[in-house]
């Protein structure tokens, strides 16, 4: 590791959200604040930082929670160098998640867990947040986010969540976001369009809809689309035609989520049946 180099994204679901990755060896931050909530993890070697007087070490397997206006520093802790993922939450989006959870401060406790779980959660939706294909899945990737977070204050919050009485989704308007789900299979779906249709907000809907199948929103319509294309497959469709008829970027995409679900490759699945 020899190159000093850090690179940004921004993703359309929260666009004042900062994405980055970097590459440090002898860059040291000088003690800092930020605006936002900064969650970051390393994904080789380690960093090591000051914060309220305390000295804390990130390796893998832990994950940083910063809160806006806390100065810190960092810099390696080996001569090696370090890599990290850091995703910058705005804090208006955070007042969102900690509202739905009843939370009334909004900040994090300790600026350091030991949490391999949500460490793999958060390499896992970070990479997916920087995909060139992240547009074509906001639904699944909204849903990610708002679960991640969700969970992370739900830990790491200062403050004990108190349980609190949420309106639910009806028979009918699950009924009817299952059947847009059916009759628009190739569609993009967003979170906020979904939400707003049955007049809840993103965080209620997804939590409603769980509650109410068992399953998130993405969940249920990768399902839905995957039972859809073994129907066409059946029917000796070509898997490249397929992919786009029920909504996936491409056939590659189709095969992983296939193989995942049914432990076979989609063509493999059509020789079987045909």
């Amino acid at each position: 590791m020899t190159e000093e180099k850090i690179e940004y994204w921004r993703n359309p679901i929260v666009p004042e959200m900062e994405l980055s990755t970097a590459s440090f060896r002898h860059f040291e931050f000088a003690q800092h604040v930020h605006l936002d909530y900064h969650i970051g993890v390393v994904t080789q070697g380690g960093q090591k930082y000051q914060h309220k007087g305390e000295s804390y070490h990130l390796g893998k397997g832990c994950i940083s929670t910063l809160n806006p206006d806390e100065a810190h520093n960092g810099q390696s802790l080996a001569d090696e160098g370090y890599q990290a993922n850091v995703m910058s939450i705005p804090v208006e989006y955070v007042a969102q998640i900690t509202s739905e959870l009843n939370i009334s401060e909004q900040f994090f406790s300790s600026p350091l867990s030991w949490a391999p779980d949500l460490y793999r959660a958060f390499l896992h939706l970070h990479k997916n947040l920087t995909s060139p294909h992240a547009i074509q899945a906001q639904l699944q990737l909204e849903t990610s986010l708002i679960a991640f977070a969700t969970e992370l204050f739900e830990r790491y919050g200062s403050v004990q969540v108190t349980s609190q009485k949420r309106q639910a989704l009806s028979y009918r308007q699950i009924t009817d976001i299952k059947a847009q789900f059916h009759d628009e299979i190739h569609n993009v779906f967003q979170l906020e369009g979904l939400a707003t249709s049955v007049g809840l907000s993103k965080f209620q809907f997804l939590r409603q809809f769980k509650t109410a199948t068992g399953m998130t929103p993405h969940a249920y319509l990768k399902r839905v689309r995957l039972e859809y294309a073994k129907k066409a497959l059946a029917k000796g469709e070509a898997v490249i035609d397929i992919a786009q008829q029920v909504g996936f970027f491409d056939q590659s995409h189709l095969n992983k989520a296939f193989k995942q679900a049914f432990l076979v490759t989609p063509s493999h699945f059509q020789k079987r049946v045909i």
